[in-house]
């Protein structure tokens, strides 16, 4: 058996993937706080002009805050997938 696989190969690949996905969650996550912050100052102006809430702004502010929430959502299910992975990549604490 050669010294590049085993046990400890395989939780240095795992280690490497959870942190490469964390890093990318993380990049994509700061662009996406970014781009809420701009639709909260957006959110902001219109509701200090109420007169200018038209039928067809009044939709787009919906789909909007519906793409946030999925959006929100993905970001929830990917966090919670790599936390999942570095809890089984703990090793077991003696008892």
């Amino acid at each position: 058996m050669s010294e590049s696989s085993g046990p400890n190969t395989d939780y240095e690949t795992k280690r490497k993937q959870l942190s490469s996905e964390c890093l990318d969650l993380c990049d994509d996550f700061s662009k996406f706080s970014d781009e809420c912050s701009f639709l909260c100052d957006a959110f902001a102006a219109v509701a200090r002009e109420p007169e200018c809430i038209t039928p067809p702004t009044s939709e787009g502010i919906w789909h909007v805050c519906y793409r946030l929430k999925i959006q929100i959502r993905d970001y929830r299910d990917k966090m919670d997938k790599i936390l999942q992975g570095l809890r089984d990549l703990k090793p077991e604490q003696p008892v």
